[in-house]
Protein backbone atom coordinates (compact mmCIF):
# COMPACT_ATOMS: atom_id res chain seq x y z
CA UNK A 1 0.00 0.00 0.00
CA UNK A 2 2.88 2.64 1.05
CA UNK A 3 4.78 1.31 -2.43
CA UNK A 4 1.43 2.77 -3.83
CA UNK A 5 1.26 5.96 -2.70
CA UNK A 6 5.46 6.33 -3.40
CA UNK A 7 4.98 5.14 -7.36
CA UNK A 8 1.95 7.97 -7.66
CA UNK A 9 4.07 10.58 -6.74
CA UNK A 10 7.47 8.73 -8.77
CA UNK A 11 5.00 8.41 -11.50
CA UNK A 12 4.41 12.08 -11.58
CA UNK A 13 8.09 13.29 -11.07
CA UNK A 14 8.56 10.68 -14.11
CA UNK A 15 6.36 11.89 -16.23
CA UNK A 16 7.84 15.78 -15.79
CA UNK A 17 10.98 14.28 -17.16
CA UNK A 18 10.00 12.01 -19.94
CA UNK A 19 10.01 8.69 -18.11
CA UNK A 20 7.13 6.12 -17.45
CA UNK A 21 7.67 4.84 -14.11
CA UNK A 22 5.94 1.88 -13.25
CA UNK A 23 6.19 -0.86 -10.35
CA UNK A 24 9.08 -3.06 -11.83
CA UNK A 25 11.71 -0.51 -11.25
CA UNK A 26 11.00 -0.91 -7.68
CA UNK A 27 11.32 -4.88 -7.78
CA UNK A 28 14.20 -4.18 -9.30
CA UNK A 29 15.68 -2.43 -7.07
CA UNK A 30 14.20 -4.79 -4.18
CA UNK A 31 15.77 -7.87 -6.12
CA UNK A 32 19.06 -6.57 -6.42
CA UNK A 33 19.34 -5.74 -2.70
CA UNK A 34 17.67 -9.35 -1.92
CA UNK A 35 20.55 -10.47 -3.71
CA UNK A 36 22.93 -8.96 -1.87
CA UNK A 37 21.94 -10.93 0.92
CA UNK A 38 21.41 -13.85 -0.84
CA UNK A 39 24.06 -14.07 -3.24
CA UNK A 40 23.55 -18.16 -3.82
CA UNK A 41 20.44 -16.82 -5.84
CA UNK A 42 22.43 -14.55 -7.88
CA UNK A 43 24.40 -16.25 -10.81
CA UNK A 44 24.29 -19.06 -12.95
CA UNK A 45 25.14 -22.90 -14.16
CA UNK A 46 28.97 -22.87 -15.84
CA UNK A 47 28.46 -26.13 -17.91
CA UNK A 48 31.56 -26.02 -19.56
CA UNK A 49 33.37 -25.90 -16.79
CA UNK A 50 30.70 -27.37 -14.43
CA UNK A 51 31.36 -25.02 -11.83
CA UNK A 52 28.36 -22.53 -10.14
CA UNK A 53 28.99 -19.13 -10.51
CA UNK A 54 28.04 -16.76 -7.69
CA UNK A 55 27.80 -13.10 -8.80
CA UNK A 56 28.56 -9.49 -7.01
CA UNK A 57 26.50 -7.49 -9.15
CA UNK A 58 22.73 -8.08 -10.69
CA UNK A 59 22.08 -8.00 -13.78
CA UNK A 60 18.53 -8.46 -14.33
CA UNK A 61 16.47 -10.55 -17.36
CA UNK A 62 13.10 -8.99 -17.82
CA UNK A 63 11.01 -11.08 -19.28
CA UNK A 64 8.86 -9.39 -22.15
CA UNK A 65 5.98 -10.02 -23.90
CA UNK A 66 6.40 -9.41 -27.60
CA UNK A 67 4.61 -10.43 -31.09
CA UNK A 68 7.36 -12.46 -31.31
CA UNK A 69 6.96 -14.32 -28.09
CA UNK A 70 8.62 -14.07 -24.76
CA UNK A 71 11.89 -12.05 -25.12
CA UNK A 72 14.25 -11.50 -21.84
CA UNK A 73 16.45 -8.35 -22.84
CA UNK A 74 19.05 -7.86 -19.82
CA UNK A 75 19.79 -4.85 -17.62
CA UNK A 76 23.36 -4.51 -15.92
CA UNK A 77 24.30 -3.52 -12.58
CA UNK A 78 20.95 -2.95 -11.10
CA UNK A 79 22.25 -2.40 -7.63
CA UNK A 80 24.15 0.53 -8.81
CA UNK A 81 21.03 2.53 -10.00
CA UNK A 82 18.54 4.31 -8.51
CA UNK A 83 14.49 3.77 -9.13
CA UNK A 84 14.44 6.82 -11.66
CA UNK A 85 17.30 5.44 -13.80
CA UNK A 86 15.67 1.88 -14.03
CA UNK A 87 12.45 3.32 -15.24
CA UNK A 88 14.25 4.92 -18.08
CA UNK A 89 16.48 2.17 -19.08
CA UNK A 90 13.76 -0.55 -18.74
CA UNK A 91 11.13 1.71 -21.19
CA UNK A 92 13.57 2.24 -23.60
CA UNK A 93 14.88 -1.75 -23.84
CA UNK A 94 11.68 -3.06 -23.59
CA UNK A 95 10.46 -0.89 -26.39
CA UNK A 96 13.53 -1.52 -28.69
CA UNK A 97 12.73 -5.58 -27.68
CA UNK A 98 9.14 -5.46 -28.89
CA UNK A 99 10.48 -3.56 -31.89
CA UNK A 100 13.02 -6.00 -32.66
CA UNK A 101 15.64 -3.70 -32.25
CA UNK A 102 17.84 -5.51 -29.49
CA UNK A 103 21.12 -6.22 -29.58
CA UNK A 104 22.08 -9.67 -29.19
CA UNK A 105 24.53 -8.66 -26.42
CA UNK A 106 21.43 -7.05 -24.79
CA UNK A 107 20.24 -10.85 -24.50
CA UNK A 108 22.60 -12.19 -22.29
CA UNK A 109 24.28 -12.07 -19.51
CA UNK A 110 21.49 -12.52 -16.99
CA UNK A 111 22.47 -13.25 -13.52
CA UNK A 112 18.81 -13.87 -12.51
CA UNK A 113 15.13 -13.27 -14.33
CA UNK A 114 12.35 -11.27 -13.46
CA UNK A 115 8.50 -12.28 -15.04
CA UNK A 116 5.36 -10.17 -14.75
CA UNK A 117 2.12 -12.27 -15.12
CA UNK A 118 0.47 -9.24 -13.42
CA UNK A 119 0.08 -6.91 -16.12
CA UNK A 120 -1.88 -9.85 -18.07
CA UNK A 121 -4.12 -10.11 -14.94
CA UNK A 122 -2.26 -12.97 -13.64
CA UNK A 123 -2.67 -13.70 -9.56
CA UNK A 124 -0.33 -16.99 -9.44
CA UNK A 125 1.93 -19.08 -11.33
CA UNK A 126 4.96 -21.22 -11.58
CA UNK A 127 7.89 -19.15 -13.60
CA UNK A 128 10.15 -21.43 -15.95
CA UNK A 129 13.57 -20.64 -14.68
CA UNK A 130 15.74 -18.51 -17.65
CA UNK A 131 18.72 -21.48 -17.98
CA UNK A 132 21.64 -20.96 -16.87
CA UNK A 133 20.43 -18.78 -14.41
CA UNK A 134 19.36 -20.19 -10.68
CA UNK A 135 16.86 -18.76 -9.98
CA UNK A 136 13.32 -16.51 -11.78
CA UNK A 137 10.74 -14.25 -9.43
CA UNK A 138 7.44 -14.21 -10.66
CA UNK A 139 5.33 -11.04 -10.04
CA UNK A 140 1.72 -11.03 -10.17
CA UNK A 141 -1.62 -8.63 -10.23
CA UNK A 142 -1.32 -5.79 -8.09
CA UNK A 143 -5.11 -5.89 -6.58
CA UNK A 144 -7.41 -4.52 -3.47
CA UNK A 145 -8.25 -6.50 -0.36
CA UNK A 146 -9.52 -6.03 3.33
CA UNK A 147 -6.01 -6.03 5.56
CA UNK A 148 -5.40 -5.70 9.10
CA UNK A 149 -3.79 -2.25 9.89
CA UNK A 150 -1.68 -2.97 13.23
CA UNK A 151 -2.29 0.11 15.75
CA UNK A 152 -1.26 1.54 19.10
CA UNK A 153 -5.10 1.93 20.20
CA UNK A 154 -6.30 -1.60 18.33
CA UNK A 155 -6.29 -3.20 14.99
CA UNK A 156 -8.72 -2.36 11.97
CA UNK A 157 -9.80 -3.33 8.79
CA UNK A 158 -8.55 -1.28 5.91
CA UNK A 159 -8.79 -1.67 1.76
CA UNK A 160 -4.81 -2.82 0.99
CA UNK A 161 -3.00 -3.32 -1.44
CA UNK A 162 -2.29 -6.52 -2.12
CA UNK A 163 0.24 -8.28 -4.63
CA UNK A 164 1.43 -12.51 -4.81
CA UNK A 165 5.30 -13.01 -5.65
CA UNK A 166 6.35 -16.86 -6.41
CA UNK A 167 10.00 -17.78 -7.19
CA UNK A 168 11.14 -20.66 -8.95
CA UNK A 169 15.14 -22.37 -7.85
CA UNK A 170 17.41 -24.93 -9.72
CA UNK A 171 17.43 -26.89 -6.76
CA UNK A 172 20.93 -28.61 -8.15
CA UNK A 173 22.46 -25.02 -7.58
CA UNK A 174 20.35 -23.56 -3.97
CA UNK A 175 17.98 -24.58 -1.98
CA UNK A 176 13.89 -23.49 -1.79
CA UNK A 177 14.36 -22.28 1.85
CA UNK A 178 16.80 -19.79 0.24
CA UNK A 179 14.06 -18.84 -2.08
CA UNK A 180 11.34 -18.55 0.32
CA UNK A 181 13.44 -16.30 2.48
CA UNK A 182 14.55 -14.07 -0.24
CA UNK A 183 10.96 -13.53 -0.97
CA UNK A 184 10.24 -12.64 2.74
CA UNK A 185 12.84 -9.93 2.93
CA UNK A 186 11.51 -8.57 -0.77
CA UNK A 187 7.63 -8.41 1.12
CA UNK A 188 9.79 -6.38 3.30
CA UNK A 189 11.35 -3.87 0.96
CA UNK A 190 7.92 -3.52 -0.92
CA UNK A 191 5.86 -3.33 2.21
CA UNK A 192 8.24 -0.38 3.10
CA UNK A 193 9.60 1.07 0.20
CA UNK A 194 11.63 3.90 1.89
CA UNK A 195 14.20 0.57 2.58
CA UNK A 196 14.83 0.74 -1.17
CA UNK A 197 17.31 3.48 -0.13
CA UNK A 198 19.14 1.81 1.82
Amino acid sequence: TDLVRIRAQAKKIGEANGVKVTYMPFIMKAVALCLERFPMLNGRLDEATEEIVQCTYSNLGIATDTPNGLIVPVIRDVQAKSVMQLAGELGELAQRTREGKVTREELTGSTFTITNAGNIGGTLATPIINHPDIAILGVHRLRKAPGVVEAPDGDRIEVRQFMNFSISVDHRLADGADGARMLAYLRTLLENPGLLAL
